[in-house]
Parts: C-alpha cells; structure tokens; sequence
C-alpha cells in the first residue's frame, strides 16, 4: 500500500514540477519507508495531491485516485472517521462520472464497507454490501440483446 502512495507521489512530481539537472540524491534526501517519522509527510503529499487534482477539475482521474489513496492511507492508521470521509468523496465522484450502477462503483462500496466494520459501524457496512451485491448482480447479469 506504502509503495502505491509512494509511485502516485513521484508521478505527480514528474509531471507538474519544471525539468531539473539530475544529481544522485544523498542519503538525507532519500525518504524513509518505514518509520512513524515520515507519516505526516506522506498524508501532507497526500492532501498536497488531492488539492493539486481539485484544481485539474471534478471529472480528472487523478482526483479519484488520489483521494482513494488518502482514504486507504487514514484506514491503515485506523483514523476511520477521516478515511470514510474519503471514501464519500470518491463514492460520489465515481457515481457522477460512471452513474451509480457501475462496478467500479461496487468496487468502492466495498471498500468503505470494510471501514465501516473495522469501525465497528456494522449496520452501515451492511446497507453498503447490499447495495455492492446489487449492482454487481445486475452488471453480471447477461443482457436480452445479446
């Protein structure tokens, strides 16, 4: 999960931040992997890349990705309340570009389900599955026109 943050953030970078010469990073400049020292920078580069995508506009990929990033990132440190406010976010976001009968849709209901459980809201975690299994249900199912 570490690593996917990690990528998203070096990819925002290479393709906002000006051409630079390259010089072989020291050993200070390299970011630790591991460690409770670097979280608040990750979740900073995190909120620093969900605003960048806020102004790309609503319908850019870059905005979804990244806040299902800062979500999954807040459940690991199990700050559900700020994680499900993410996957909110995305939810409706994914619901206005794709409608809200598409899998990946599903994909998030999911997802935010098992927050919810995790944080012991289990009748909540319910309705989101219930509303997953349908539209995966009904996507699954073969067409007449076929």
């Amino acid at each position: 999960m570490l690593w996917t943050f990690i990528l998203l953030m070096v990819l925002l970078n290479a393709c906002t931040s000006p051409p630079r010469k390259h010089s072989p990073p020291s050993r200070s400049s390299l970011p630790a992997i591991t460690g409770e020292s670097q979280t608040p920078d990750l979740e900073n580069q995190l909120l620093a890349t969900v605003k960048h995508a806020e102004s790309l506009g609503p319908g850019n990929p870059l905005l979804l990705s990244s806040l299902y990033s800062l979500a999954t990132y807040y459940e690991d440190r199990k700050e559900y309340d700020k994680a499900a406010v993410q996957y909110e976010r995305a939810l409706k976001l994914k619901e206005a570009s794709s409608g809200p009968n598409h899998p990946d849709v599903a994909a998030i209901l999911q997802r935010y389900a098992r927050l919810l459980q995790a944080a012991n809201r289990q009748s909540e975690a319910a309705n989101l599955l219930l509303r997953s299994e349908a539209i995966l249900a009904q996507t699954s199912t073969p067409s007449s026109s076929q």
